[in-house]
């Protein structure tokens, strides 16, 4: 009896259990869940893919031996041109100004040399100078005793008939004058005597006469001394001239050979001082080279931001030893790209111009704007999966750390105007298509739908539900259909 009541007790707790579960027979608090409403709007179909933050990365080094003096500090923000390092420099500017002092003294020693070379030429313009005039006075003295010698020899020469017959020409217009000179005279003392003519035309008659007499003496003396050739006076006179002559043309021969020499003295010395100035000239230039060699090791003991950016690593500190060439610090630039990696699958939807979203977990709550820049032409294997990677620029600065992971959604489709539901709204049926559970008057209901695209955030409904409609977001398993429900916020 008390077997049969036992078994009796545990059939009613099991019924009583399948009916508390079904909701039947008891009542049973409204299960709270969260909702949202179904909306039209735009779908975003996304790629998402995993990146890293990049920048232009360059490790700075000096380009002498030396001491470190000072150096930045890692994550300073320097501007371009901005002191990054410097070496201990007291070695290098005393170098400097011993080598400003030497090109001093050079440029000083190739001005002097240059005004001693002017100076030269100088002298050597007067003495050319020299020269065309002492030639000219030989060509003149030249010419003086060739014309005295000709004269010498006109007047050793015999008497010419041409000269003969001019001088009796010169006699017979002398004596033609004379007798004219008579006549008109001994007509005016015929007059005078008549009381016709005063005495004073009288005088000047007698006058003319005694000079037309005069003239024909000089006439046939003329005359006399052309028949009977030059003197032995003239002939010794002219032959002094001839010999002064030829002396003064040998003297002045003399001095263009002592200009010419003078000449050739200043053209030695202008040249040689040409040289010297020349010498002295590149030595300048050499000390003006090794000055600005010393200038430019004391500024390469300086080292400058190439560009804006962040100090990222420091590898030395002040007091350590430098080596040419081997880096101090690094520098990454201010520009910030991603670089993504890209399955293969998927690479054929990017293109370049695309909009996509940044997100990273090392920043939350902060989400950048991007577009991809370049999808790579390469091919790579990463851990077995083949990649391609993509750039992107970001649409503004940031100052995210250099090799930060990043999540990227690139958009590579919208889909205007659908109906959406978060992805968490929409559960599997079991005969295998999509369903899900609708709130109506505080009661929910199973209702199947048929999905399209989806999104980061976003499943497009194509059929099954209106807009506004109100569906349930819970966990797989906790609602059923016909169950009460207390909605406690609406998306």
């Amino acid at each position: 009896m008390r077997a049969k009541l036992g078994l009796v007790l545990v059939v009613l707790a099991a019924v009583a259990g399948l009916l508390w579960s079904l909701g039947l027979g008891f009542p049973r608090a409204p299960e709270a869940v969260d909702a949202v409403r179904v909306r039209r709007g735009d779908l975003e179909v996304t790629v998402p893919v995993s990146g890293t933050v990049e920048a232009h990365v360059v490790d700075l080094a000096f380009q002498l031996p030396g001491q470190l003096r000072w150096i930045a500090q890692e994550g300073q923000q320097v501007a371009s041109g901005q002191v990054l390092a410097a070496l201990e420099v007291g070695e290098l500017e005393a170098e400097v100004e011993q080598a400003r002092q030497a090109q001093r003294a050079a440029e000083e020693e190739a001005r002097r040399a240059l005004l001693q070379a002017r100076a030269s030429a100088h002298e050597v313009r007067r003495a050319r100078a020299a020269v065309q005039a002492a030639r000219a006075q030989a060509e003149q003295a030249r010419a003086a005793w060739r014309a005295s010698a000709a004269r010498l020899a006109e007047l050793r020469a015999a008497p010419r008939e041409a000269d003969v017959q001019q001088a009796e020409a010169a006699l017979r217009a002398a004596e033609a004058a004379v007798e004219q000179a008579r006549r008109a005279w001994e007509v005016q003392q015929r007059l005078y005597q008549e009381g016709a003519t005063s005495q004073v035309q009288l005088d000047a008659a007698r006058a003319q006469y005694e000079a037309a007499q005069a003239q024909y003496e000089q006439a046939k003396a003329q005359l006399d001394r052309v028949r009977a050739g030059p003197g032995r006076e003239a002939l010794q006179a002219a032959a002094e001239q001839v010999a002064q002559a030829q002396a003064a043309w040998r003297a002045a021969l003399a001095q263009v050979e002592q200009a010419q020499a003078a000449l050739s003295a200043a053209q030695a010395a202008a040249a040689q001082l040409d040289r010297l100035a020349s010498v002295a000239a590149a030595r300048a230039a050499q000390a003006a080279a090794v000055r600005r060699a010393a200038e430019e090791r004391l500024r390469r003991a300086v080292l400058r931001a190439p560009f804006s950016g962040t100090v990222t690593r420091v590898y030395l500190q002040p007091g350590a030893p430098v080596s040419p060439g081997v880096p101090v610090l690094s520098l990454a630039g201010s520009a910030r790209w991603v670089t993504a990696e890209v399955e293969e699958s998927d690479v054929g939807k990017l293109r370049a111009g695309q909009r996509a979203r940044v997100t990273a977990d090392a920043y939350p709550g902060v989400t950048l704007a991007a577009r991809v820049r370049r999808v790579g032409g390469q091919v790579e294997t990463r851990l077995g999966t083949r990649v391609v990677r993509v750039r992107l620029d970001l649409d503004r600065p940031v100052a995210w750390r250099v090799g930060t992971g990043v999540d990227v959604d690139v958009v590579v489709r919208v889909v205007p105007g659908v109906l959406l539901v978060p992805p968490e709204a929409v559960v599997s049926s079991e005969d295998g298509g999509s369903q899900v559970y609708v709130v109506d008057r505080g009661v929910v209901r199973v209702r199947a739908v048929r999905t399209g695209d989806s999104g980061e955030d976003a499943v497009v409904v194509q059929e099954g539900l209106r807009e506004g409609e109100l569906v349930a977001v819970a966990e797989p398993g906790r609602l059923r259909d016909g169950q009460r429900v207390q909605v406690r916020s609406v998306r």
